[in-house]
C-alpha cells in the first residue's frame, strides 16, 4: 500500500510503496514497463520474484519510489530500493541482493528526446528520499536502448573498475564480428568435433524435470569452480536459487527464459541461463565442467548458442551481462562503463562513504594482482570454514553464522 505522496517539484511528485505486490504500484509499473524502457532485471516479473524469494529472507524493507507527472497523472520514473540500518548507520541501497547485473530505473522513453527530464527526475527522486545517513548506488550506466539513465549524474558519479557488454543482432553487424573475431569459426570447430560423439545433445529446457536438472548441475559445477580461488558463488544461496528456479519454471515454456544445457549422455558438460526481456537476451549464469570435455571450449560454445538462439527469434540486442571479461571482447561486444552513485545526508554517512570508496580502491588494487587476489580468497575462505558462512545467508550446505562476518561485510563491497 502506497505510504503517502510528497511533492517534488510543481510538475512532478512521488508516491513510496512498500511492497511490489501493491496493486497501485503494480498498475503503474506495468504501465511504465509496457511504454517505458526498462531492463530485464527491473520487470516487474523480476521483481516480484526477487521479493518474494530474496527480500523476504534478508534484513532491511523494500521501498519503491514512483515518480508521478501530475498533469497527466502517469508514471515517469519507478526506483527499487532496500532500507536497512547496519550498526546504527542508515543505509538506501538500490534493490539487488547480487541477482541484478544494472541499477537502472524504469524511465519513459521521453527522457531521450528532452535533455531536461532526466535531470529533473533525478532531482525529484533525490527529494522523495526517507532519512538516510547514505544512499549508495552501485552499478549505475549511461543509457539503455537509447534512454539515458536519470541517476547517472557525471562528474559526481564514482569509478567502479565494472562493466558489461553487448552485441547488435542485426545482421551486417553480425556478419561483420564473425568475420572479424576468430572464435567464431574456433567454436564451430570445437562443436562440430562435440557433435560427433554418439550421445551429445543440446537441451533447450522445457520441462520442470529438464529446469532442475540443468539448474543443480549449474549449481555443483559454480560451487567447484569458485571454490577453486575462493570465491563465493551467489547460486548456493537457497533464496537466489529458489528465485531463479521459479523464473525458469514460469519463462521456459514461454520463451521468457533460456536456459540451455550441453550434455554428452549423462554427463552435462555445460549450462547457461539467459533472462529474456523485450527485445533483449541477457546472458546472467552458467558452468562448465572441469573433465575431459572442457578442452572443446563448451562455455563459450554455450555463449555462440545463445546469440544464435537471439538471433534466430528476432531479438534485437544480446547482452553478455556485468563482468569485464575478456573472453566478451572475443565475440565483438561493446563495452559499457558501470559507476556508483552516492548521496550522504549526515557526518556518519560521510564517514560510512570514505570506509566504502578506501574498501573499493582496495579491491581495485587486489584485481590488478590476480595471484595475491586468489590467495587471499582462500585463506579467507579457510577461517570462514571454521567460523561459518555469510550473513543471514542459507546456503545448500547451511552452517551457523558468526558475528565477525556481519562486520566483515559491513561495507558491502566484494573483496576478497
Amino acid at each position: 500500500m502506497a505510504d503517502g505522496s510528497m511533492a517534488a517539484t510543481a510538475q512532478f511528485s512521488a508516491l513510496s510503496f512498500d511492497s511490489v505486490h501493491d496493486e497501485t504500484l503494480s498498475a503503474l509499473w506495468s504501465d511504465l514497463e509496457a511504454h517505458g524502457c526498462a531492463t530485464v532485471f527491473q520487470s516487474l516479473t523480476f521483481m516480484r520474484s526477487l521479493e518474494d524469494a530474496v527480500v523476504r529472507e534478508r534484513s532491511g524493507q523494500p521501498l519503491y519510489i514512483a515518480i508521478i507527472d501530475t498533469a497527466w497523472n502517469r508514471p515517469k520514473m519507478i526506483v527499487p530500493l532496500m532500507v536497512r540500518r547496519t550498526f546504527g548507520v542508515r543505509r538506501i541501497d538500490f534493490l539487488d541482493h547480487g541477482v541484478a547485473d544494472y541499477h537502472f530505473p524504469l524511465v519513459t522513453k521521453e527522457v531521450a528526446s528532452d535533455p531536461t527530464l532526466a535531470e529533473r527526475l533525478r532531482r525529484a527522486f533525490v527529494s522523495a528520499l526517507p532519512s538516510h545517513d547514505i544512499l549508495i548506488i552501485a552499478k549505475i550506466i549511461r543509457e539503455f536502448r537509447g534512454a539515458p539513465n536519470p541517476l547517472w549524474n557525471g562528474g559526481s558519479l564514482i569509478e567502479t573498475g565494472d562493466g558489461a557488454s553487448r552485441i547488435d543482432l542485426d545482421k551486417d553487424n553480425l556478419r561483420r564480428a564473425r568475420s572479424n573475431h576468430s572464435v567464431y569459426g574456433k567454436v564451430a570447430k570445437q562443436r562440430a568435433k562435440l557433435e560427433k560423439l554418439p550421445q551429445f545433445e543440446i537441451v533447450e529446457a522445457r520441462t520442470p524435470r529438464e529446469i532442475d536438472s540443468i539448474l543443480n548441475t549449474m549449481a555443483d559445477q559454480r560451487l567447484s569452480r569458485f571454490s577453486k580461488y575462493g570465491m563465493n558463488d551467489s547460486l548456493q544461496d537457497t533464496a537466489i536459487f529458489a528465485h531463479f528456479r521459479r523464473l525458469a519454471m514460469e519463462g521456459c515454456a514461454s520463451g521468457k527464459i533460456l536456459l540451455h544445457g550441453l550434455r554428452a549422455g549423462d554427463e552435462w558438460i555445460a549450462t547457461s541461463y539467459c533472462l529474456c526481456h523485450k527485445d533483449v537476451v541477457t546472458g546472467t549464469l552458467c558452468s562448465i565442467d572441469e573433465g575431459r570435455y572442457r578442452k572443446h571450449s563448451p562455455g563459450l560454445i554455450a555463449t555462440v548458442l545463445e546469440i544464435e538462439w537471439a538471433e534466430r527469434n528476432g531479438f534485437a540486442l544480446y547482452d553478455f551481462g556485468a563482468g569485464t571479461y575478456d573472453y566478451k571482447d572475443r565475440f565483438g561486444g561493446r563495452h559499457r562503463l558501470m559507476k556508483a552513485m552516492a548521496n550522504t545526508g549526515t557526518v556518519i554517512g560521510a564517514l560510512y562513504l570514505a570506509a566504502w570508496k578506501a574498501r573499493l580502491a582496495l579491491r581495485l588494487w587486489l584485481t590488478e594482482r590476480p595471484a595475491l587476489h586468489t590467495w587471499l580468497r582462500l585463506r579467507k575462505r579457510a577461517l570462514l570454514g571454521l567460523l561459518g558462512r555469510r550473513d543471514g545467508v542459507k546456503t545448500r550446505t547451511a552452517r551457523a553464522i558468526p558475528l565477525i562476518w556481519r562486520y566483515w561485510c559491513l561495507m558491502s563491497v566484494p573483496l576478497l
